[in-house]
């Protein structure tokens, strides 16, 4: 939603999008808007190119690294991995992610083995893959220098690689400094973002517990991502003894632990982020696969034994990885039925890192949007209703950008619950993302109702007095508080309805007549 909010309005304070700012995607979602004239397709669009993009990609790296069979596995089991195949459907930055950073692994991999030109393109290409997520300078400039560094080995070239990056990183940051405002404001947005989400997971100002948990939720949805192909890590050690670590594994290792290190110690907030770093352990399980392959088919007869028993397993991971995508579903949701803490906990994090990421799982999430919207708009006028989003909510996803932008003329809050320090965002009143550090919320007179739109209300909340439930479709519910004279109550905020002018209660009264 930030970024479709960005195609009319770029602004960073406003998170649209928000902070270190995506300026080329937001770019390349204008013009293909400009086509398309559809915000959700038009970033659809892209995620489906760059995804394509990606398996050339990977497979001339496969190839490059080892041989043409693993390159063919490599890129079939990329293609349908299962995240990889879902983000490669949603509007956002993480196809690109995977585009971008198996080109600079591509460009790389080639300045190892000697090449200057390919140096500098690599620099070229990690310049640009900033300006599409601003992370990937940090998490791949690692990779970057240490395949100049051992494959040149001549200090010009560093030099010379690091101007050309840094002139390819200026090219799209003076421009989204310049959209910002200054650079000030950019700043000041950024640390607003560091010190509310990413310090407080990680390692220096998180608790250790939150770390644990990240590094759970890397693992899980790197397993998403694999599937079966998970399974070959078993054969890694065997791989390693039969055939030596060289410096093609320790390049997919430089290309994975930076990445993984960050997630882990500092934030992971998506299972997309594993995007990064997923075609590198694509490459070597589909190599320690292939090889482990080609052994068991040594005591065949038949000479195509090992290209047919190669073939036939990765076949069956496609279908496998594909079955599951196409197939499977999150359960509906059981907020009543009393089990232990860790059920509760592990049924949690299968619905939010497992099932979430398929097919069905991003229908549904349509068709929610599609039912809050479409009955918030059928029951109660713009100019009488304020939507209500809450976050903090342990038992609903935090709809604020969601309703900004598809109930544009309705009023939006977002308010602070669960636990969180009161504050709250407003849709017309907030020229940033900052939060309010306010209690008491100012409504027009106009207002008569506040419709919540969360998914389910939160357990640990007191329904205000006169709460009406309507259930709507997909097992959600709007839940309605009618407006009166006297402020309402609510957690720690109070609403505060302006009464009408005299004279337009004395001419409602005559019309009423």
């Amino acid at each position: 939603m930030q970024f479709a909010l960005a195609l009319n309005e770029y602004d960073v304070l406003k998170h649209q999008p928000h902070p270190p700012g995506y300026i080329l995607y937001v770019v390349l979602g204008r013009i293909v808007n400009a086509w398309l004239h559809d915000p959700t397709a038009s970033y659809v669009a892209l995620a489906v190119a760059f995804s394509g993009l990606t398996t050339f990609v990977v497979y001339y790296l496969a190839r490059a690294i080892y041989d043409r069979t693993t390159a063919l596995a490599a890129a079939a089991l990329l293609a349908v991995s299962p995240l990889f195949w879902f983000y490669s459907s949603v509007g956002l930055t993480y196809a690109g992610e995977a585009l971008f950073a198996s080109t600079v692994a591509y460009f790389g991999f080639r300045a190892l083995n000697g090449s200057r030109s390919d140096a500098y393109l690599a620099a070229w290409y990690l310049g640009i893959a900033g300006g599409m997520r601003q992370s990937l300078l940090v998490l791949l400039f690692p990779l970057w220098i240490g395949c100049v560094a051992l494959g040149v080995r001549r200090l010009r070239v560093v030099l010379v690689g690091l101007g050309i990056l840094t002139a390819s990183v200026l090219t799209w940051f003076v421009p989204m400094i310049w959209l910002t405002g200054g650079l000030e404001r950019y700043v000041a947005a950024s640390a607003e973002l560091a010190d509310s989400v990413v310090m407080p997971t990680s390692i220096v100002g998180g608790p250790v517990d939150v770390t644990l948990r990240m590094s759970r939720y890397l693992l899980e949805s790197v397993l998403v991502a694999l599937g079966p192909l998970a399974a070959a890590s078993l054969l890694a050690v065997w791989y390693v003894r039969r055939w030596g670590w060289t410096s093609r594994e320790w390049f997919l290792l430089g290309w994975t632990v930076p990445p993984v290190l960050v997630y882990t110690l500092v934030h992971f907030g998506q299972a997309g982020y594993v995007l990064t770093f997923l075609p590198a352990l694509v490459i070597f399980l589909s190599r320690v696969l292939v090889t482990a392959l080609g052994r068991a088919a040594e005591s065949l007869r038949h000479p195509r034994a090992r290209v047919a028993l190669t073939a036939a397993v990765v076949v069956l991971v496609v279908l496998v990885n594909g079955s599951f995508f196409v197939s499977a579903r999150p359960a509906p949701r059981d907020f009543d039925t009393p089990r232990s803490s860790w059920v509760r906990q592990a049924q949690d994090e299968a619905f939010d890192w497992i099932f979430s990421r398929t097919a069905a799982a991003l229908r549904e999430h349509e068709d929610v949007v599609s039912g809050f919207v479409d009955s918030i708009r059928g029951l109660y006028a713009g100019e009488t209703t304020v939507i209500i989003t809450e976050q903090g909510n342990s038992r609903s996803y935090p709809w604020f950008r969601h309703a900004m932008f598809y109930l544009p003329e309705y009023a939006v809050y977002e308010l602070q619950v669960g636990g969180l320090v009161p504050g709250f965002r407003a849709s017309r009143l907030s020229a940033t993302m900052s939060t309010i550090p306010e209690v008491e919320i100012n409504l027009s007179s106009s207002v008569e109702q506040l419709v919540w739109f969360v998914d389910h209300w939160s357990p640990t909340t007191v329904r205000p007095e006169g709460l009406v439930e309507i259930e709507i479709p997909h097992g959600r519910y709007l839940y309605v508080l009618s407006l009166g004279k006297k402020p309402v109550d609510y957690e720690d905020y109070t609403f505060v309805r302006a009464q009408p002018p005299r004279r337009a209660v004395g001419a409602a009264r005559a019309r009423s007549r």
